[in-house]
């Protein structure tokens, strides 16, 4: 039984690299989700909302906030295609390694927005 033990791990350790590298990026990747949601909620306000009952009650934190968060939501998600174009095409294309680990784990970067957002966030 040994034996079936290190043919496993021996063929997860290629799997490793990727998993972690995309968990990372998965990090940046829940700043831009944040953003893109706190800006599709709040980013309409202007000053001439205040006050407005259809307005969904706009502040003026919410409107000197807003063009922050859209710096913010272009830098990181910036950020995350660069990375993502770096580690995912041009790193293995350069080296000449298979495509498959770095497909087959690329949805984790949206695990660590999945756990905010699972948590009440």
């Amino acid at each position: 039984m040994r034996p079936a033990i290190g043919t496993a791990l021996t063929a997860l350790r290629g799997y490793l690299p990727p998993f972690l590298v995309h968990l990372l990026i998965g990090l940046p990747t829940a700043v831009v989700g944040l953003c893109a949601r706190w800006y599709v909620e709040h980013g309409h306000c202007q000053y001439e909302d205040i006050g407005v009952r259809g307005m969904d009650n706009c502040t003026y934190d919410q409107i000197e906030d807003s063009g922050m968060v859209l710096i913010m939501l272009v830098f990181f998600g910036v950020l995350v295609a660069l990375l993502l174009v770096l580690f995912d095409v041009l790193r293995p294309l350069r080296t000449g390694r298979s495509l498959r680990p770095r497909l087959l784990t690329l949805p984790l970067i949206l695990l660590p927005y999945a756990v905010y957002a699972a948590n009440g966030g």
